[in-house]
């Protein structure tokens, strides 16, 4: 009988201390959420200055969604799904979309209190065009495909509070494209609603991926709230 409150209270405790660590995680690990990103670029996209006379990028904002499910099954790895709008006009009709889906797997190696560490991969799928009338290329140039990415990512909650920091990097930082996409947040939680604050920071350096070459910069605030079970 002992050995029976002893078995339910140690799982119950693993459960629990799953749930606390994480940054918008609840007791079973279910979150999801949305947030607006206020966003402003620098860089080239086929050749051209985004700030300059041929394309004049204009600052703008974009919805980002997200699911994610961070489990304690041993040896399985935690899900999460994120959607990300990104498109930006400029001078004529110039359209730059780089809208992106990712699916990350991700593990938990090293349980501490109070603290979450995630490590994993994301598949990125690109699913935008690039259209600049000025370009010497196909000035209707859709951008499409998958890439493979490293994601890291640290939790950290503040004892006795509601507050907690988060912050993630998924790279590609070899072969002939490079990605660096960092975030990081402060959030507020209560029961089972949260709301979070912070910077993004995107940067996309592609030769030739799907006829795109580009080296752009975007980056600035977002705020968002979420739920959680």
């Amino acid at each position: 009988m002992r050995r029976t409150l002893l078995s339910g209270f140690t799982a119950a405790a693993l459960v629990l201390g799953a749930g606390a660590a994480h940054a918008t995680g609840g007791i079973m690990g279910i979150s999801g959420g949305a947030n607006l990103w206020f966003h402003d670029p620098e860089g080239e996209i086929l050749g051209e200055d985004v700030e300059g006379d041929g394309i004049d990028l204009d600052s703008d904002r974009d919805w980002n969604l997200w699911f994610e499910w961070d489990h304690i099954l041993p040896g399985v790895p935690s899900v999460r799904l994120e959607q990300t709008n990104l498109e930006q006009e400029g001078t004529g009709s110039t359209v730059v979309n780089l809208d992106h889906t990712d699916l990350t797997l991700f593990w938990s190696p090293l349980p501490l209190p109070m603290v979450d560490i995630d490590v994993g991969v994301t598949a990125r799928h690109f699913d935008g065009e690039v259209r600049t009338p000025q370009a010497q290329l196909d000035p209707d140039t859709s951008l499409s495909g998958t890439l493979p990415m490293f994601f890291g990512r640290v939790g950290v909650d503040i004892p006795g509070s509601r507050i907690g920091f988060e912050g993630s990097l998924q790279t590609l930082p070899v072969g002939d494209h490079s990605i660096t996409d960092f975030r990081a947040h402060l959030v507020y939680r209560r029961w089972y609603t949260g709301a979070m604050l912070g910077y993004r920071e995107f940067s996309v350096d592609m030769d030739d991926f799907s006829d795109v070459t580009l080296d752009v910069d975007f980056s600035g605030p977002y705020a968002g709230a979420f739920l959680r079970f």
